[in-house]
């Protein structure tokens, strides 16, 4: 049956996803098979319930703990010697993150779709709280009718009976005084068989829970999309603006987000299965729910109420025999009004009125009864609030369900990659464009003749293995290197006064660059 098509429907169809949620092992914490039968009530069906909500948030923990060891390693490292280059890494995080924004979108539509599901179904255990507030409010009036004639009205018409009439008339009047006080204790009687049948039931504490849980699960459900949402963003624009500061707190926000997302994954994984269960054989468990109120064969007469169907064996016999019990009444006051009509009795008037009227109340009374009664509209009832459970909001969950373990998966790869793009990635150290012109700033010394040495050591006892080329004085003299251990020592340093300074000149010839006089 197609998903847009079973609300038309007057019977419930198991849909295909509720077969394969059922057949999910359920495992309690002694790790031992336990039934798949909804039954909130037993310790091992919960427990296997809660086991199934750990599995994701155990994946999640241990993921945690692999990738905080990743990290920390990452940290440790030596920075390579060459930088690599990120627009592989770049454009691979932008297809990761674009394609978890594009998986949280049936994440919306499911919450949404559920959200419907759950409204149908409170809207359909209204009706059916209403049609039974109204059956047990006509039942009070009936028994109220039913007591009044017998004890009221019918008095008071025996009171102007015996006062006006003599002995002839009175005796058939009272036989028929009485037949008309049996009557309205018959209806009573089964007006109080039904009643006794159906408890004090309501239906509102369902309604209450139904509307507070999906209060917290719907607004839940969209901060923790909304969030992880904000987070992939968050991490769009660290990739995309190269900052190793945004990255880095957007892996640390990624850990919450990933415990945000397999959490929400093992909830509702746990409530998709309880769900699924529940559906798999709704029947069942409403009987066993109510079966401690009402009797089970009436429960099921309104579950089922086969075609052709109207009211329960039980209470339909009741409503025909309240009826015939109200219709010998009226026939019997009519008998009463054929009686007395020869003899003209004015008083008799308005007790006989007071009694038709309560007769009549009585008898749409028992018409409205019936009509509460009527099982196809409590069953149509039955069967739009399991389709609205089972159909329409497991299909969300299914839709949440899916999304969910999807962009973990895609998180946890975003979660790799970025450890790795925020180590590759840096700021861009260039030169800086400086004026030559300054004075203050820093110079380097004259490079002509740097690293040499100059003639007038040459001749130096320091360096007996000293075999220079000759120089000669002249304005344009060369300076060559020489050869062995002193020309393969650093350049000397750079010092404005000392020996060294008298010593070497560095300057143009002619023209020393320092002087000791300075």
């Amino acid at each position: 049956m197609s998903f847009l098509d079973f609300t038309d429907s007057e019977t419930y169809i198991r849909e295909w996803f509720v077969d394969i949620l059922h057949q999910f092992p359920h495992v309690n914490f002694s790790f031992k098979t336990t039934n798949s039968t909804f039954n909130p009530d037993s310790i091992n069906y919960r427990e296997a319930i809660v086991f199934l909500c750990s599995l994701p948030v155990i994946w999640c923990v241990i993921f945690l703990l692999a990738t905080s060891s990743c990290l920390c390693l990452q940290c440790i490292r030596k920075p390579p010697q060459k930088t690599d280059k990120s627009t592989c890494l770049r454009v691979s995080l932008f297809i990761v993150i674009f394609l978890s924004i594009a998986i949280l979108t049936p994440g919306f539509y499911g919450n949404e779709q559920t959200s419907k599901g759950v409204s149908r179904f409170i809207e359909s255990v209204q009706d059916t709280n209403q049609t039974i507030t109204e059956a047990v409010a006509t039942l009070g009036s009936l028994k109220y009718l039913a007591d009044s004639i017998s004890t009221r009205s019918v008095v008071a018409l025996q009171n102007v009976i015996h006062q006006y009439t003599n002995e002839t008339v009175r005796a058939p009047l009272e036989i028929l005084i009485n037949d008309i006080t049996s009557a309205a204790q018959k209806a009573r009687a089964d007006v109080t068989s039904i009643r006794a049948a159906t408890p004090n039931i309501t239906l509102d504490y369902i309604v209450q829970d139904a509307t507070t849980y999906e209060f917290y699960r719907w607004i839940g459900t969209v901060i923790a999309l909304c969030f992880t949402l904000v987070v992939l963003l968050l991490i769009l624009i660290a990739v995309w603006r190269k900052s190793k500061c945004i990255v880095m707190f957007s892996i640390f926000i990624g850990f919450l987000t990933l415990l945000v997302i397999w959490g929400s994954a093992g909830i509702y994984l746990g409530g998709a299965v309880a769900g699924a269960d529940l559906c798999y054989n709704p029947d069942l468990f409403v009987e066993n729910v109510t079966s401690q109120k009402v009797e089970r064969a009436i429960v099921k007469a309104y579950i089922e109420c086969p075609l052709g169907s109207t009211d329960p064996k039980m209470f339909s016999d009741n409503i025909e025999l309240a009826r015939e019990a109200v219709t010998q009444a009226n026939n019997t006051l009519y008998q009463i009004k054929t009686v007395v009509k020869p003899f003209n009795i004015p008083q008799l008037m308005e007790p006989m009125r007071r009694v038709a009227e309560e007769l009549e109340y009585c008898s749409g009374n028992i018409t409205v009864l019936a009509e509460d009664l009527d099982c196809r509209e409590i069953h149509k009832n039955y069967v739009k609030a399991v389709q609205g459970i089972c159909n329409t909001s497991m299909l969300g969950v299914v839709f949440i369900l899916l999304c969910l373990p999807l962009s973990g998966l895609m998180f946890i790869l975003t979660q790799c990659l970025l450890p790795r793009f925020w180590r590759i990635i840096g700021k861009k150290r260039g030169y800086r464009p400086v004026d030559d012109a300054d004075p203050f700033c820093p110079r380097p010394p004259p490079y002509n003749g740097y690293g040499s040495i100059h003639p007038d050591i040459r001749s130096s006892n320091s360096y007996p293995n000293d075999h220079s080329y000759s120089l000669n004085n002249g304005p344009e003299s060369e300076i060559l290197p020489m050869q062995g251990p002193l020309a393969e020592t650093p350049p000397p340093a750079y010092r404005p006064t000392g020996t060294f300074v008298e010593n070497y000149n560095f300057g143009p010839p002619g023209r020393p660059r320092f002087s000791s006089d300075t």
